[in-house]
Order: C-alpha cells, then sequence, then structure tokens
C-alpha cells in the first residue's frame, strides 16, 4: 500500500485524476485568461481618450527594454467601435461564466468520485488485511480501526483535490505572472514578490491559529474535567468546609490555562500584523510599481487602467489557491505520518508463507492424511504452546485428543484445523501446507468449534447460519437445524426464545388461527389432568389474583410505551378514569401501606440484598425518597401542596398498580375493591379515546393477541403462584399439547426469529423479541458455535471446546450422538481425561498431549498417528 496519502488517492483512481486536471488547468486556465482579456477589454472602453475602434482580446507581449509600440502581437483579436465593444464583452463573460460553471460542476463529480473511490479502497485493504490476518496479530489488529477511521476523517480533501489544488495553483501562478506581463514587465517581479509574501503571511497565520485552537481545547477539556471533579469531591468539601481550597485551586488552574491562552492569542496577533498590512500595501505597491516610469518612458509605457485591473485580478486568483494549497498541505502534514504507520500495519498483517512461496490458493483435496512435522505453535486464544509435535493421521478417522486444561490439547486442536500458523515445521493436508489452502474454503472444509461463538447483530437463524454457503443454508432444512440444535444442547435455549415471541396475525394468520385452538387444547389438558388451578384464566368479569391491580385495569397489553408499567400512574387518561371511578384515594392509601410494609420489612437488609431485590416494589435507588415519604406522611391526607404533593401521590399510585395480594400478601385488596377495579376495567376500556385504542390491545378469549408472547397466548391468564412446581407442570404440558398439535417446529421456527443485538446487554422493555448479548450465556454461546461448524457440514469436523463442566454422563451421551453424526466422516475431538475416554467407544487414535507436546501413549492406540 502506498505511504503517501495524495499518491494512494492516484493509484485508486489514476485516469478520473488525470481528467480532472486536464479539465481544469487545460480548459480552465484558458477561460480565465479569456475573462481576464475581457475584462480588461471592457475596462478600456470607460477609459478611453477618442472614439476611435478599440481592439478586443488582442495580445502584445511588452518586452524589457522596448516601448510599448514595439511589443510584438501574438494574437491580433478584432477592432470594435466603443459602442459594440461592451455588449460583445459583456455576452463574452456570460458565457464564459456558465462554461465555468459547468466545468467546476464536472471537475467537482470527478474529484469526488476520486474520493469515494479512494475511500472504498482503504476500506476495502483495511478488510482484506484484517480477514487474512494471522491469529497472533491481535495487538496491531487492536490499533487498525482507530488508525482507519483517523484516515478517513483526515484524507477527504486531500483525496478529493490534493492533486487538483496544486497543479491549479501553479497554472494560476502562471496567469498571474502571464497578465503582469502583458501590462507591463516591471510588475512580473513584484507580483511574484508579493504572491510569496501571501504564502509566507498565511503559513504564519495557519501555524498561530493552529496552536491557539489547540491551546482552547485542552482548557475546554481541562474545565470540564475539573469541574467533574468538583462535583465528585462535593461530599467531602461539605464534610470539611474545604470551599475555599478547591476554590484557590481551580482558580490557579484557570489563571495558567489563561495566561497560556493570553499568550497564543498575542502571538496570533503578532501574526495577523503583517497579513493586515499586506492588505493596504498590496494594492499600493501595485499601482505605484504600474505608475513608475524610467527617464526615457513614453507615453505608450504607460500600464493601461484595464491590463491593472486584469493583473490584478490574475494575482488575486492565485493568492486565493495559494491559500488553499497551503491549507491542504497542513493536512498532508497530519495525514502522512498516519498514512505511513497504516501501511506498516497493513503489511504486518498480511501472512507470508515460509520460504517466500506463492499464496496463490490450491484445490483442497477430497481425502488424505493430516501430518505434523517437528510443529511449534503458540495459540494466543487459549494461551497454550506445543513444541516438537510429530503426527500422521489418515483421514476421515474419529481422533480424540485428551489432555487436561493448558496442556496444550486446544493448541492442538486449532493447529490441526489450520486456524493457527506454525511457528516451526508444517503442517499439511494431502501432502499440501494448510496455509497454501484458501482461508475461507479451508474453513469450511475444516471447522474447529473451539470457543464460545461472537455474535453478530442479525436473527437467532442468522446466527447459527453464520459462515455457509447458500447451498448449505438451503440444504439444511428446519427439521435437521432442530435435530442439530438437540445434539448441541441449544434446543432448550430456542425453544423458550420461541414461547417469548409473538405472531402478528395479519402476517401469520394460520399460525395464530392454530395457537387460538391450542388456546382451548391447552386449558382442556389442564381439566382432565386436574391441572386446571395451576392456570388462573383471563375473565372480563373477573379480578385475576395472578395479575397485579395495573395489570387488571388495563386487561391487555401496552403496545407502545405510553401505558407501560413504568408511566402507567402519570397517564393521564388513566388518571382520569381513577376519578371517575372514585380510585384515586383509595389507590394511595394502598401505594401508602405498601411503601410503609415495604419499609419495615426491610429495614436491616442493605439495598444490594437478594431479598430486597425480588420483593421490593421500588428500586434500591429510590429507598430513601420513600423511607422520607412514609416519615412525614404517617396517612394519606395532607400531602404538600404544588407539584411535590402531586409528585408523592403519582409515586403513590405507581406503587399500588405494581401491588399483587398474591405475590406479596399485605392484606389490602378485598373482594369489594376486586370488583371496583373491575369495573375500571370495564371503564378504561370503554371510554378509551381513539387516539389510544392503538396503542393498547385488550384480551380478547376468541382471538391471539399480538403484543403477548406465544406462551401468554396459549395459557390465556397467569400461573398460580401458590404451589410449589406449578410452572414447571404448567410448561411441561404446554410443551406436550404443542407437539400434539404439530406446533413444536412453530415454536423453533419462531426462536431462531428472534433478534440478537450485538453490544448491547440486555433487551429493552417491549423489545420482546430482541436479545442482548447478556441474554445468551457461555453455553449458549459455546453451542452456537457448534452448530455453525455442524450446518457447513466440513469434511473434518475439530471440536475442541471445553467439556470440563459438564458432568460425565452428559458428556458420554454427546460424544456418542455427535459421533453417530459423523460416522464415515472425519472427527477430531478433545476430551478432558483418560476417565472420559475409557467411556467412550474406541476412536481410531488417541493423541496424548501433556506438557505442551504429543507424548507416546499405547502403542495400538498410536501405531498410525506418530511419525
Amino acid at each position: 500500500m502506498e505511504r503517501d496519502p495524495v499518491l494512494f488517492a492516484w493509484a485508486s483512481s489514476p485516469r478520473r485524476h488525470a481528467a480532472a486536471l486536464a479539465l481544469a488547468v487545460g480548459l480552465g486556465g484558458p477561460l480565465a485568461l479569456f475573462v481576464l482579456l475581457c475584462l480588461r477589454d471592457l475596462i478600456s472602453v470607460l477609459t478611453r481618450s477618442s472614439p476611435d475602434f478599440l481592439p478586443f482580446l488582442r495580445i502584445a507581449l511588452p518586452l524589457p527594454g522596448h516601448h510599448g509600440h514595439e511589443a510584438p502581437i501574438l494574437f491580433p483579436g478584432w477592432s470594435l467601435p466603443p459602442t459594440e465593444l461592451p455588449l460583445i464583452a459583456l455576452t463574452s463573460l456570460a458565457a464564459a461564466a456558465l462554461l465555468l460553471a459547468a466545468l467546476g460542476a464536472a471537475v467537482a463529480y470527478l474529484c469526488f468520485s476520486v474520493q469515494a473511490r479512494a475511500t472504498a479502497r482503504l476500506r476495502a485493504r483495511a478488510t482484506e488485511a484484517i480477514l487474512a490476518s494471522p491469529p497472533g496479530a491481535r495487538e496491531d489488529l487492536r490499533a487498525l480501526p482507530g488508525l482507519i477511521g483517523q484516515a478517513l476523517a483526515r484524507m477527504g480533501p486531500l483525496a478529493a483535490v490534493g492533486i487538483v489544488v496544486p497543479g491549479l495553483t501553479l497554472a494560476a501562478i502562471l496567469l498571474a505572472l502571464v497578465m503582469a506581463e502583458l501590462a507591463a514587465p516591471r510588475l512580473v517581479p513584484v507580483i511574484a514578490l508579493l504572491l510569496a509574501a501571501v504564502g509566507l503571511a498565511r503559513v504564519l497565520l495557519a501555524s498561530r491559529t493552529a496552536a491557539r485552537r489547540s491551546l482552547r481545547l485542552a482548557d475546554t477539556a481541562a474545565t470540564e474535567a475539573g469541574l467533574r471533579d468538583l462535583i465528585r469531591r462535593m461530599p467531602a468539601v461539605r464534610a470539611h468546609g474545604a470551599a475555599a481550597f478547591e476554590r484557590r485551586r481551580l482558580g490557579l488552574r484557570a489563571r495558567a490555562a489563561r495566561s497560556a491562552l493570553v499568550r497564543a492569542e498575542a502571538r496570533l496577533a503578532y501574526a495577523r500584523a503583517p497579513a493586515l498590512a499586506l492588505v493596504v500595501i498590496l494594492p499600493a505597491l501595485l499601482v505605484a510599481t504600474a505608475l513608475w516610469q524610467g527617464e526615457a518612458a513614453t507615453e505608450a509605457d504607460n500600464v493601461l487602467p484595464g491590463a491593472l485591473v486584469a493583473a490584478a485580478g490574475a494575482f488575486a486568483l492565485a493568492a486565493t489557491l495559494v491559500a488553499i494549497s497551503l491549507r491542504l498541505w497542513s493536512q498532508y502534514r497530519a495525514a502522512a505520518p498516519l498514512f505511513r504507520t497504516i501501511a506498516e500495519t497493513l503489511d504486518a498483517l498480511s501472512p507470508r508463507l515460509p520460504g517466500n512461496r506463492s499464496r496463490k490458493a490450491v484445490p483442497f483435496p477430497a481425502a488424505g492424511a493430516l501430518v505434523a512435522k517437528g510443529v511449534g505453535a503458540y495459540d494466543p486464544g487459549s494461551g497454550e504452546r506445543l513444541t516438537g509435535v510429530d503426527l500422521a493421521l489418515p483421514m476421515p478417522a474419529h481422533v480424540a485428543i485428551v489432555g487436561h486444561r493448558g496442556s496444550g490439547s486446544r493448541a492442538l486442536a486449532a493447529l490441526l484445523a489450520g486456524q493457527i500458523e506454525p511457528t516451526a515445521g508444517a503442517v499439511t493436508y494431502g501432502g499440501t501446507d494448510l496455509r497454501a489452502f484458501d482461508s475461507a474454503e479451508r474453513a469450511r472444509r475444516i471447522a474447529l468449534a473451539g470457543s464460545e461463538a461472537i455474535l453478530i447483530e442479525g436473527t437467532l437463524r442468522q446466527n447459527l447460519l453464520y459462515g455457509a454457503r447458500s447451498g448449505d443454508r438451503e440444504a439444511s432444512g428446519l427439521a435437521e437445524r432442530i435435530a442439530i440444535l438437540k445434539l448441541t444442547g441449544l434446543d432448550a435455549f430456542v425453544y423458550e426464545r420461541g414461547l417469548e415471541a409473538s405472531v402478528d396475525p395479519e402476517d401469520d394468520p394460520a399460525t395464530a388461527a392454530a395457537v387460538v385452538a391450542a388456546r382451548w387444547a391447552v386449558r382442556e389438558a389442564l381439566a382432565s389432568e386436574g391441572m386446571a388451578r395451576l392456570v388462573e384464566p383471563f375473565d372480563p368479569a373477573r379480578y385475576n389474583h395472578q395479575a397485579d391491580i395495573g395489570e387488571n385495569i388495563l386487561f391487555g397489553e401496552a403496545v407502545s410505551p405510553a401505558f407501560s408499567q413504568a408511566r402507567l400512574a402519570a397517564h393521564p387518561y388513566l388518571r382520569a378514569v381513577l376519578e371517575a371511578e372514585d380510585l384515586t384515594r383509595t389507590l394511595v392509601d394502598v401505594g401508602l401501606q405498601v411503601a410503609r410494609s415495604t419499609v419495615e420489612i426491610f429495614a436491616d437488609l442493605p439495598d444490594d440484598h437478594p431479598l430486597f431485590e425480588t420483593f421490593s416494589l421500588f428500586p434500591a435507588a429510590e429507598r430513601g425518597y420513600f423511607e422520607d415519604l412514609v416519615a412525614r406522611q404517617p396517612e394519606s391526607r395532607g400531602f404538600r401542596r404544588g407539584p411535590a404533593g402531586h409528585r408523592d401521590r403519582e409515586r403513590l399510585i405507581g406503587l399500588a398498580l405494581r401491588y399483587s395480594e398474591t405475590r406479596h400478601r399485605f392484606g389490602l385488596i378485598d373482594e369489594a375493591l376486586e370488583q371496583r377495579l373491575v369495573a375500571a376495567r370495564h371503564s378504561f376500556a370503554a371510554m378509551l379515546p381513539p387516539r389510544y385504542r392503538e396503542k393498547v390491545e385488550f384480551y380478547d378469549p376468541s382471538r391471539l393477541t399480538a403484543a403477548a408472547s406465544l406462551e401468554e397466548n396459549l395459557l390465556f391468564g397467569r400461573i398460580t403462584q401458590g404451589e410449589a412446581g406449578a410452572e414447571g407442570r404448567v410448561r411441561a404440558l404446554v410443551r406436550r399439547v404443542l407437539a400434539e398439535q404439530g406446533l413444536e417446529p412453530t415454536v423453533y421456527r419462531l426462536g431462531l426469529a428472534a433478534r440478537i443485538e450485538a453490544g448491547v446487554a440486555v433487551a429493552g422493555q417491549g423489545q420482546r423479541a430482541i436479545l442482548g448479548e447478556g441474554a445468551i450465556g457461555p453455553r449458549e454461546r459455546v453451542a452456537i458455535e457448534f452448530v455453525r461448524c455442524l450446518v457447513r457440514r466440513p469434511d473434518i469436523l475439530v471440536v475442541g471446546l471445553s467439556l470440563d463442566d459438564r458432568k460425565p454422563d452428559e458428556i458420554t451421551a454427546r460424544i456418542e450422538r455427535l459421533r453417530a453424526l459423523r460416522a464415515g466422516a472425519a472427527l477430531i475431538v478433545c476430551l478432558p481425561d483418560e476417565d472420559t475416554l475409557n467411556r467412550q467407544a474406541p476412536f481410531d487414535a488417541v493423541l496424548r498431549v501433556e506438557r505442551n507436546t504429543v507424548v507416546a501413549g499405547d502403542p495400538q492406540e498410536t501405531e498410525a498417528v506418530t511419525v
């Protein structure tokens, strides 16, 4: 990769760069000259002394030592009467302006397309380098994204106009000198001197401005950090009366920063002084030079006003482009070291074969021997290393690697799968070094399940099929995926996600109808097995004792956050319903009793105690607020006036809405209050304004509730909390009914459709079908990695997963099923110890790893293994 950002941009699209430069200089230069000549001749009309014909676009080149009438004519132009020349000149200027606009648009398009190609090329180079990087390049990989981000932020103008603007600047300087020569030869050195002065002034201003900007940014950051630190110290300041000390400390810091900033401002002011002087001196010097004449000068040697204005215009254009070029130069100086670092990093990430052999991929053999000769390796993932490994494994075969954690067994599995490169020796398959194969093809043919899966943003199904080709995806239908899920132990996790998923009746009416039918089947199964008491169904006419007060009033699922549990107490419509049903005072009383009882019960427990977190109706962060409220509010009357009292009542109503008599058992709900709450439920539904109707989906026994989960739709009620083991028995019955109804594949399909948000710990409230990474534990991640390998149908499957924390019977059963699935195909599996090996059917070969090398074992087992 090119180490220079401008050369990198040129190499990204040399033809477009050349086209933009040719258009800008080759056409823009002559057009600028034409405009200046038209302007010169137009001004000559204003200063004419006689009605004679005037030259238009005439180009005469005065030479030093010659009078003006002796200047050679380069282009005679046309002689036009003073009455016609202004019209023709203005028309020519208008046409030139249109041409310049079109030319500018074309050049801008080419420049920005070049910029897009350069940024895309940089991203592609970084992507390819990361994809082809060896496992040991972790440190370089960590630094690369930040470097690429900085480069993309800084290279924009450089990639777009890093070549065109300097070319235009040179052309503009040449044009300014030419126009000065056409006006009078004595103006040429003055123009050159003035351009040099402008450039020096811009350089000085830019350096001083950058210094001041950096000081201001540092002062801003220091001020923010100081104030944050002061806020952190405030408890100590109040406790020790240290306000004067903190005031003096921050004052000294501010004074020091202000002094440095004042010095920077002074240096910038000193730099601006020459620039301001140039504003006055430049026109005066130009005019003075034009007016100066030697002793032998004649009237023909006078500088015409039009020629002087044209020369001044060319000088202004050149000065502007010089300033732009200097800004680009400062950006280049900032980006060039970054590009050198990126180039060195990308070179370091490029994998190399030993002996400088070609990296051209070779075909992957259908079968052969997996051979290691004098191999040493280090696995940065597990921290294990290997030395002196010599072995030969004819494939396909079932091979066991026996070794405890840290012995090198996991490193050997990764080495045989080609996922780490040898630091010494070579590993070959079918006589070809594993590093010679295409990395993607090698990973597809030799799959390694060796760690927890790295999750991607997408559905659970997309995560399981990550890396599988389209043919493998289509070949593995839902039935095969379910079988793989059961083999890897991921079936329970996916099934649970399916029960938590929701069904949209509009998108999937057949499934919605089947779920409603299964709902009645579940109800009948509960009744026939004497388990009807374990589920209290939703009945519009009855209070549900397993739900809280808020859920009983709402009697449905909140579709939007407006009626979520956290906002329900503050919603104006609910408060209006409570007022209409005379329930506001009642719920305030209930909330106050709940707060008082909770404060008394958990008075001796810390905030982080599990009982407090499980049974308290308010979080630990609000504990102090409710303790204060209970202390100053012995009864539910005489609340504070104004917003404070309104907030107290709202918080108490929120506590009451979260209260469930069955769960909390404070004895606050009797039959009469239940009837009043049911009446409020009916009023809430009947009087709901049209603008709120789409924000709540009410429960209806005859149809599916799209906002509720599949399990909630099947039960259409709540599991009774008063009987031990009720939840497990009910869920087992539901699963049996789903299997009988043929809906089990549907549950798995819904579970596989659950979305995973990478980088999010847990999903937000109301995001039922979204899984945060925190909801997927290590075992599930390991199983996901295992599924990814099985779905690809590799020639050789290497299982380097840790089995130390599983029960022996579970390990044996899983390996038996895995070996049955891989019958006739190659399988290499890591086992934690000899006991686990002895419980298995005999393997074709056994590799024992101790102290970072493969050791000799049973001669019958190692006869075909060790070379």
